[in-house]
């Protein structure tokens, strides 16, 4: 059976809850003789478990050997191996003394700093996003020239309005092509035999999930900010031939971000992706964003600070849409610190199965060293091939808008 990095760290807890909750439970004694004297027994006792709480390991020949007496002492038909029970009394021995009192030396030193890991964020744009399987390297999607709604619509619809005997005019709709060419993230790791033999339980998956949230991670940043060259082309590089990139304000200071940029990105929103679009950020953005303020006469009032004050959590939405911090946007006052975004309007391209593994022993053989192989094949464009000139107004529109550099 094959458990996650997750429901190990599960267990542990569990264990470790179980250990104080048997704190008043009588410490083991390690007799040394029967008429012994008890003074000298506790000593034994104490010098024992201060010998095993020294060992990395608890006395355990690895990870893997832990979790396995672990587990198998909590199943119905467990029994508690010997290992586990000289690291229970010698944990629960120098826990009556007043040390480590919560627990948490229940899992070996060298074993608990294994069961930290520091979370990735998850995706942003391909849970929003229009997604394509792919079966061949290259696939290539329709798209509407629609551009300017001063004349037409969709690159040639005219709507006339004909007389009753008048014969009607042809008009048809002009349509282009968004391609979306497979493109290649890989990772290679490589795991000694001792390791795996000594942890059976957790390095496989351990090293499955975190080069997983690896590559997802990095896919995620290509659909924000790639450069399309042998990479997604993202929403909010300039590249992207539909991106709109907000004029900051007069004399605006740099590493600023004022209320009346969030109102004009807001106006350059197409309307009809108003109600599903969401704002992603650089964190560093925050403090700009909680400290703005609408002019009132010579003074101002916040404008993004909730009702309770600095004693309440701060909003996650703007405008009434949802607000994403992320490390992956660019650093404050670069443009692409802040942008708005109607990722339906985005193609995601993947080959079916998402992120493919394959282990090898041979590659590695004379090393004695297990190979893990990560494939992901992918790619995104923006749906969009230009901006739009909107019926009436000078301001052009796009479901892609960022805030411009603030030199």
């Amino acid at each position: 059976m094959e458990l996650t990095a997750e429901q190990i760290a599960d267990i542990a807890a569990q264990a470790a809850t179980e250990a104080v909750n048997k704190l008043k439970e009588p410490v083991h004694k390690f007799k040394h003789g029967d008429d012994g004297d008890p003074n000298e027994e506790v000593k034994v006792v104490k010098d024992a478990a201060d010998k095993l709480l020294e060992d990395p390991k608890g006395g355990f020949k690895g990870m893997g050997h832990y979790f396995r007496d672990l587990i198998n002492a909590g199943s119905p038909q467990g029994k508690e191996s010997e290992y586990l029970k000289k690291w229970s009394s010698a944990v629960k021995a120098v826990m009556q003394e007043g040390d480590m009192s919560q627990g948490g030396y229940l899992v070996p030193e060298e074993f608990r700093a294994t069961l930290l890991q520091t979370s990735l964020e998850t995706s942003i744009v391909g849970s929003r996003a229009i997604k394509i399987p792919m079966a061949t390297n290259r696939i290539t999607i329709p798209a509407l020239v629609d551009s300017n709604h001063n004349t037409n619509f969709f690159g040639g619809i005219t709507i006339y309005r004909t007389e009753e005997t008048a014969a009607k005019t042809v008009t048809k709709p002009a349509f282009g092509r968004v391609g979306l060419t497979l493109h290649k993230l890989t990772g290679l790791a490589q795991v000694t035999d001792e390791l795996i033999q000594d942890s059976p339980i957790s390095i496989e998956p351990i090293v499955r999930s975190v080069f997983g949230q690896a590559i997802n991670f990095v896919q995620d940043d290509d659909y924000l900010n790639g450069t399309g060259a042998n990479m997604a082309l993202g929403a909010f590089n300039a590249a992207n031939p539909s991106l709109i990139a907000q004029a900051i304000e007069p004399g605006q200071a740099v590493n600023t971000i004022l209320w009346q940029n969030i109102v004009n990105m807001w106006s350059r929103l197409y309307p009809a992706g108003q109600s599903k679009a969401i704002w992603v950020a650089n964190i560093e953005c925050f403090p700009q964003l909680a400290s703005m303020a609408f002019a009132v006469g010579a003074g101002g009032v916040p404008v993004w600070m909730p009702a309770g004050g600095v004693s309440g959590s701060p909003y996650a939405t703007l405008m009434g849409r949802p607000i994403i911090f992320s490390e992956k946007m660019q650093a404050l006052s670069t443009q692409g610190d802040i942008g708005l975004a109607d990722f339906s309007q985005y193609l995601v391209g993947e080959k079916a199965g998402g992120v493919q593994v394959a282990t090898s022993m041979h590659v590695y053989f004379i090393y004695d060293e297990m190979a893990f192989r990560f494939v992901l094949r992918y790619d995104g464009q923006p749906w969009w091939l230009s901006t739009l000139t909107p019926r009436r107004g000078a301001a052009t529109l796009s479901p892609f808008v960022v805030l411009a550099v603030r030199p």
